[in-house]
């Protein structure tokens, strides 16, 4: 195995004792225990941030108390308002937000999980505590387009007729209001992208007056209804709060800028992958004194990844509490009055081994010394945070290479950017800002922004230069989007600096290098480069067979820069000629012209989304020199085996990699199974017509799925069985993409299959899974989180002074020498 791929080092968990000795602090300052040295310790800058004040944690910690032990009977009753009944558990979700309203914080995180009925908590909150100032009385509400028209369908179902409340969509057409007229409402609904686009016209507008102090803005439109001077709201509440969970993006700074007397989180997954992702959350909660970054990182982002056991168990009980302090969360299994909150089948999780054949075995292998090669050369250079990009490239190959050698080369270079020509995407490439070119042409490999996987051949927006990976791009610029949630104006942006993103109007990374860097294309890669004829036909006849080039496994590997890497490895890399087709010319008769070259695959991928006859054309093309691999040979066996258990099951496969769905195609068709396709790629009315299918045809058994289209916002509870194809490093997207089936109305026991490759780079992945799982569940953990809320004030306060404590002798220590 390689050992390049490292997983973080490990949080330790927590003991299984909570409870605390009593502790009496002193009123003075606390630092004064450290001793004669304090003062030295002081005067060192940058040691530690301010300490925290007493009073400050003190009412932080008053908000703690054990609200899961309130009987039935002094429970929130439902608000006369609303015309549905709420269950127990949002009945203390309602108590628990009032009361976070009515405390020191104003404000919170509802954690709750998927379908417990966060929306449903949140809009009981908005009737029951209405403001009582004419003046401010909005409640703001920042979620993601998609959920647009369900709040507002909440709020109308939801609402007795007499007290209906006044909502408005400031998004698409309907930002025509500035906010004079939008306090006149009793809900606004915005999205992230409206909200990071006012705060772009904020920044810009400071620049202006800067230049020109007497600077005035001249048009109508040139107004600020979110985040101006005078925009005051009496409540936000950020829904799908985890999309501000990176600190250094433009929508979770505009939330930031909000002003409001109260303030809401609302998120499944307050956090994904570290610990880290809680302070944008906090510092829009303004949570004092974490919501300074300094702070934060000295009390729990360092201690928490620190090697010393003492140190992580201190600060991730610290973090607990805080969590206890202003967050709350119940999972599908918690129980209120002894029973589960909801009840629902259960589900179960089976890791399926699989074992290369010999000829991937010695591909993979080859591969992943050739990348150990290059990721040393980057370790002794010192240059692998430069090279970043490159190092997830190299780690997405090694992926690639577990599910199918094609994924390589054949299938994964070209990004998928419908309808555009090849002349189209030079042009385009010639029109990407001078900048943007400079920082392009210096960029080591290529992270999305969006879902932050590696990228090959990233699409590239015009004239920003700035960049996604594919399934990602074809997410944004969804045309349909709009309709779908009511908007048909609906605009993409650009998920980094907000300009809109003109779906037509964009180049990939291999046509930027063919007309800025044309010296830097492998001299074996110059002819495919230029296979497209100017005389092709966009027919669609696909029916003529045609003779095909190499497409067994040979000759996948994408060759690095440095030409004196080890000669076996590229001898092993090279394809054997017994594997190698040569080209052989159409024309009959001698003197004709040989034929031009055949479209590679990835060509031939990109046509098949225009039409069927085309998607035929590309899947008998696949066909002809087929060749299996072992997770496709194991997930034809394990759809048979439930196909013999039991007839009537249904099956969603999940794959990060569209290509390799593709290739499972082959040998569904082959075996005549009815299945049904959902990707980025599709039209949105395909996509709900697969949907439609899936769920209504009986004899419709399979569901393939793109891992990054559907993970979340799909209802296919008609499925019982889930296979998934390769892990992400993201455990949480995985959760989510099972939650499509393991969800309300489930009739059945739902059981995934994770087909995975002992001893390659896939161990490493679940072991980086395994390690934020571990890390963000005992940060969340219920069970603590009820321990905790049965200490007094000053038993809690006491952990956060023995920390001080702790670091202030360590600082000692290191002054005095010993």
């Amino acid at each position: 195995m390689t050992s390049f791929i490292r997983p973080p080092v490990a949080e330790s968990t927590l003991e299984s004792s909570h409870s605390l000795p009593p502790f009496n602090y002193p009123e003075s300052n606390l630092a004064s225990s450290a001793g004669l040295y304090v003062d030295k310790v002081q005067a060192l800058p940058n040691l530690a941030p301010k300490t925290e004040a007493p009073e400050v944690l003190q009412k932080l910690l008053e908000n703690i108390r054990p609200d899961e032990d309130i009987p039935p009977e002094q429970r929130e009753e439902t608000p006369k308002a609303m015309s549905t009944a709420l269950m127990e558990h949002q009945k203390l979700g309602l108590a628990w937000l009032k009361k976070m309203e009515e405390g020191f914080n104003q404000g919170g995180i509802l954690a709750d999980d998927m379908g417990l009925g966060k929306t449903v908590q949140a809009l009981a909150l908005i009737l029951s505590r209405p403001s009582e100032d004419a003046l401010i009385k909005t409640t703001l509400i920042v979620a993601p387009v998609a959920l647009m028209r369900q709040w507002e369908n909440e709020i109308e179902n939801k609402v007795r007729a007499r007290f209906s409340l006044k909502v408005h969509i400031y998004h698409g057409s309907g930002k025509k209001h500035d906010f004079s007229r939008l306090q006149k409402y009793d809900v606004v609904l915005t999205t992230f992208g409206t909200l990071g686009s006012e705060l772009k016209k904020k920044r810009e507008w400071g620049l202006a007056k800067r230049n020109n102090p007497n600077w005035v803005p001249g048009n109508k439109k040139d107004k600020l209804s979110l985040v101006g001077d005078e925009c005051k709201w009496y409540r936000v509440i950020i829904d799908e709060a985890q999309c501000i969970k990176n600190k250094n993006t433009l929508n979770a700074q505009a939330a930031c800028e909000l002003q409001a007397t109260y303030r809401f989180c609302m998120t499944g997954t307050p956090m994904m992958n570290s610990i880290d992702e809680l302070y944008s959350l906090i510092n829009f909660l303004r949570i004092k004194p974490y919501n300074d970054q300094q702070q934060f990182n000295y009390n729990f982002s360092r201690p928490i990844k620190s090697q010393s056991r003492h140190h992580n168990e201190a600060a991730m009980r610290k973090l607990q509490v805080l969590l206890k302090a202003i967050l709350l969360r119940r999972t599908k299994s918690s129980l209120i009055d002894g029973a589960p909150i909801i009840t629902i089948p259960p589900k179960h999780i089976k890791k399926q081994h699989v074992v290369f054949s010999d000829d991937e075995e010695s591909l993979y292998r080859a591969l992943e010394t050739k990348s150990q090669i290059t990721f040393n050369r980057y370790l002794k250079a010192n240059t692998v945070g430069r090279n970043y990009g490159n190092v997830l490239v190299l780690l997405l190959r090694l992926r690639q290479a577990c599910c199918h050698p094609h994924l390589i080369k054949d299938l994964s270079v070209d990004s998928v950017i419908q309808d555009i020509p090849e002349d189209a995407l030079m042009t385009m490439a010639s029109q990407i800002d001078e900048r943007a070119v400079a920082r392009l042409k210096e960029q080591e490999g290529f992270e999305c922004p969006i879902c932050y996987d590696g990228v090959e051949n990233p699409t590239i927006f015009i004239p920003c230069g700035h960049n996604t990976c594919a399934e990602c791009f074809e997410k944004i610029v969804d045309p349909a989007r709009g309709i779908r949630d009511g908007n048909e104006q609906s605009k993409a942006a650009c998920p980094e600096c907000r300009n809109e993103v003109n779906p037509k109007k964009v180049t990939d990374y291999k046509h930027f290098v063919k007309y800025h860097m044309p010296e830097k294309i492998p001299e074996d890669e110059r002819e495919e480069l230029e296979d497209v004829s100017d005389d092709e036909s966009d027919s669609d006849d696909y029916d003529s067979e045609e003779e095909d080039e190499d497409t067994t496994l040979g000759g996948f590997i994408v060759q690095d820069e440095d030409p004196t890497e080890s000669d076996t490895v590229e001898q092993t890399l090279r394809p054997s000629k017994k594997n190698v087709t040569k080209s052989k010319p159409i024309g009959k008769g001698k003197g004709k012209a040989p034929a031009k070259p055949k479209k590679t695959l990835a060509q031939l991928k990109k046509e098949s989304l225009r039409n069927q006859a085309a998607k035929r054309h590309y899947l008998r093309r696949l066909r002809r020199n087929y060749e299996s691999s072992a997770k496709i040979e194991k997930t034809m066996q394990l759809l048979s085996e439930i196909e013999q258990n039991d007839s009537t099951e249904k099956t969603i496969i999940f794959s990060q990699f569209t290509s390799l769905l593709d290739l499972l195609e082959v040998p569904l068709n082959d075996q005549n199974y009815k299945y049904q396709r959902y990707d980025g790629s599709m039209r949105a009315n395909d996509r709900a017509d697969a949907v439609n299918n899936f769920m209504e045809a009986a004899d419709c058994k399979v569901m393939l799925i793109s891992l990054k289209a559907g993970n979340a916002g799909l209802n296919l509870n008609k499925a019982s069985q889930v296979i998934i194809l390769d892990p992400f490093w993201n455990p949480f997207i995985e959760d989510q993409a099972i939650d499509r089936a393991h969800r309300m109305m489930q009739q059945r026991d739902v059981h995934v299959h994770r087909i995975l490759v002992e001893n390659t780079v896939e161990d490493r992945i679940i072991a980086l899974q395994e390690k934020k799982r571990e890390l963000i569940t005992t940060a969340l953990d219920e069970n603590v989180g009820k321990s905790i809320a049965r200490l007094g004030v000053r038993e809690l306060a006491y952990l956060f002074v023995s920390i001080l404590i702790t670091a202030l002798n360590s600082f000692v220590d290191f002054i005095i020498g010993r």
